[in-house]
């Protein structure tokens, strides 16, 4: 009856630490701003967790109507410390904030390891703005979790973040190069040859009638010439700016980008 009593019990308890723990665990689409109906909500959430479930991840989506007055960049680095740490590995979100039409994509040590500031926040930017700018809530996010699962995937490939330098080819670019001119000339031989009224010319004189041109009087005056060059100065590399500087709002444990749509 004892044996009985202690299973049963901790039967029971398994049962409610994990009812607990599901409970703790935030959404991975948060839309306090209700921008989705329900049945977009669960097509973008299922988007999200399919990328979360597939590299053990967090890529959430938080839209609220206000940030009550605190900077997108310290709200959503705010919703990592507090509601999406539980990735094993890396955590990053993206905020809407509807009240000033700010976004911002926020992600955790970890996380800005395999998506970094300089290649991989822009690279989820280009995939995803255009969309929030027309008003597409659906495409932008569904677009960010795609394009997230992307740089995922190529960082379990090939152990570094996204660089786009990495799939440049100097051989691909002479041989495109050669092929391109010998394009031009085989296209400027063939308009050349469709040009019935164009013929060579054994001389300049070919082009003037006989007794047309009369040259009767001939005079060069030449006063001066003044040449000043002026060197324009030309900003040193490191006045430049770089995505990946402190301009980007990122320090050692967060990562990110945001702006407005």
């Amino acid at each position: 009856m004892w044996k009985w009593l202690k299973e049963t019990i901790l039967v029971v308890a398994i049962v409610v630490l994990t009812m607990v723990g599901a409970a703790a665990a935030a959404p991975s689409l948060s839309d306090g701003a209700h921008l989705l109906t329900p049945a977009e909500q669960a097509e973008v959430s299922a988007v999200l967790q399919d990328a979360e479930q597939r590299y053990d991840v967090r890529i959430a989506v938080v839209t609220v109507t206000s940030t009550k007055g605190v900077q997108a960049r310290d709200y959503a680095n705010q919703l990592l410390d507090r509601d999406y740490r539980d990735g094993k590995n890396g955590n990053m979100v993206l905020l809407l904030a509807m009240d000033r039409h700010d976004w911002y994509v926020a992600t955790d040590k970890a996380m800005k390891a395999k998506i970094s500031n300089k290649k991989g926040i822009p690279y989820l930017k280009d995939a995803f703005l255009p969309a929030l700018k027309d008003g597409h809530y659906v495409k932008a996010f569904e677009a960010y979790g795609q394009s997230s699962e992307k740089l995922l995937a190529y960082y379990q490939e090939k152990g570094k973040a996204y660089d786009p330098a990495d799939a440049f080819s100097p051989l691909a670019l002479m041989v495109a190069s050669v092929l391109a001119v010998g394009c031009g000339v085989a296209f400027r031989a063939y308009l050349i040859g469709k040009m019935s009224n164009v013929h060579k010319a054994v001389a300049a004189d070919a082009y003037v009638d006989a007794g047309s041109f009369h040259l009767t009087d001939s005079r060069d005056t030449f006063v001066f010439m003044t040449v000043q060059h002026i060197v324009k100065p030309r900003p040193d590399q490191d006045d430049l700016p770089d995505f990946d500087s402190a301009d980007d709002d990122s320090d050692d444990d967060y990562g990110g980008n945001g702006g407005s749509f």
